[in-house]
């Protein structure tokens, strides 16, 4: 069994529930980092949205390979 695809899915749903719980903690999701390199600037985001980015990117990586998701 490959290993990479539950890593990917855990990243979506671990981000994803770490942002439900901020949400019914705070109220809302509370984003705290921004990258600035010269021009180069990011949104504002947390490390839930880094979760669930690099889950989406795991799994398209795994797509993009040709490896079928089985759910």
């Amino acid at each position: 069994m490959n290993l990479i695809l539950p890593k990917g899915f855990a990243l979506i749903i671990g981000g994803g529930i770490g942002n439900l719980i901020d949400r019914i903690v705070h109220g809302s999701v509370t984003d705290f980092f921004q990258i600035r390199l010269g021009f180069f600037q990011t949104g504002i985001f947390n490390i839930a949205d880094v979760a669930v980015t690099n889950g989406v990117f795991i799994l398209l990586l795994q797509i993009g390979r040709g490896k079928k998701l089985a759910f």
